[in-house]
């Protein structure tokens, strides 16, 4: 299955759901973005909303892939806690908004 990953890109942090693809031909890369869930801030909302809703907000690409409201429930941990569920750290900075 696939575990959470982070980019750094213009001082901002995106999440990804990455799976482990091993040794590729013709490539030195191991693993593949497989889901995209935004800026980090903004993915925890989203996460939190397809929880309460989970059967008409998750997405089907997620569900065809095999992931369920066990492993959606474990990457909000995961961001909330800045711990993985194997106790690695998940340095994750969530930045609130300026309230005018």
């Amino acid at each position: 299955m696939g575990y959470l990953s982070q980019v750094k890109s213009n001082g901002k942090q995106y999440i990804y759901l990455t799976e482990y693809i091993g040794n590729q031909k013709y490539s030195t890369k191991k693993e593949h973005h497989v889901y995209a869930f935004g800026e980090v801030r903004m993915a925890l909302i989203r996460m939190r909303r397809w929880r309460r809703k989970f059967s008409s907000e998750f997405p089907e690409e997620l569900k065809s892939l095999g992931y369920n409201a066990d492993d959606l429930k474990v990457w909000i941990e995961t961001i909330q806690t800045g711990k993985t569920s194997n106790g690695r750290k998940f340095g994750v900075t969530i930045k609130k908004r300026a309230v005018f």
